[in-house]
């Protein structure tokens, strides 16, 4: 049975607003955090009230200030890294298009080993190597994250190599950069562009991934740091019920 192609583009039109009302509430929390003030230590374990919506930690932190500051830290991370694997993927890329038989097999053969590594294990090797700072976890994210944007600038790109537009300049005496950035990369933008959102989703959950098992540092703590301090919570009080049970 043929699909109907209005249908489908009313569908996917309906799961792009899901994600943006998804993505709302959190963006919303890292952008008014100042506004909600600094973290300050209150009742230890206190339940919802006015004064904390969210109720406080085991240190008597207001939990949706803390959400807030670790929202900051995640979505920063998220976002640098996303820049980086959208630069150097579409950069080695086009080069990978353009640049000749033996830069297309050096490049595609990088991307090839980077992709055989789990992206998680890779980021903690990249971490442990560069650093557990802010802008170095970023680094390591980005780079971890660019064969994806990689192969499709090099298939874009591929496909205008022949276009008419490209062949005229080339016969015009325009150089090879000059074509690439004037009529390559506008063309092509849309569509690296589109691998946006998940590269962001997939640094934003590495980051929290990291953060929770403790290789990150940064000023203020990320949503991995908060789900450290949560589960201990958790745990020492299953305990407290299990030796009160047992008593």
């Amino acid at each position: 049975m043929r699909r109907d192609p209005n249908l489908a583009d009313h569908a996917d039109r309906r799961l792009r607003w899901v994600g943006v009302v998804l993505l709302m509430p959190p963006l919303l929390l890292a952008l008014f955090a100042p506004a909600l003030g600094k973290l300050t230590i209150g009742a230890m374990l206190a339940p919802p009230s006015l004064r904390h919506p969210l109720g406080t930690d085991e240190l008597g932190h207001d939990m949706l200030v803390l959400l807030a500051q670790g929202a900051q830290v995640s979505f920063a991370i998220g976002t640098l890294a996303t820049l980086i694997a959208l630069l150097v993927g579409t950069v080695l890329g086009l080069c990978a298009a353009f640049g000749g038989r033996l830069v297309d097999d050096l490049v595609m053969r990088a991307a090839e080993i980077t992709v055989t590594v789990p992206p998680l294990l890779l980021a903690i090797v990249l971490v442990a190597l560069l650093g557990s700072g802010t802008l170095l976890t970023a680094v390591a994210l980005g780079v971890g994250a660019w064969p994806t944007v990689g192969r499709v600038a090099r298939a874009a790109g591929l496909a205008l190599r022949g276009q008419p537009d490209l062949l005229a300049a080339r016969a015009l005496g325009v150089s090879r950069p000059g074509i690439v950035l004037r009529h390559v990369v506008p063309a092509i933008l849309p569509v690296v562009l589109a691998l946006t959102g998940v590269l962001f989703s997939s640094a934003v959950l590495a980051e929290a991934t990291l953060s929770f098992v403790g290789l990150t540092n940064h000023d203020a703590p990320g949503w991995g740091h908060i789900m450290v301090g949560q589960s201990t919570t958790i745990a020492s009080g299953d305990n407290q019920d299990s030796q009160a049970s047992a008593a």
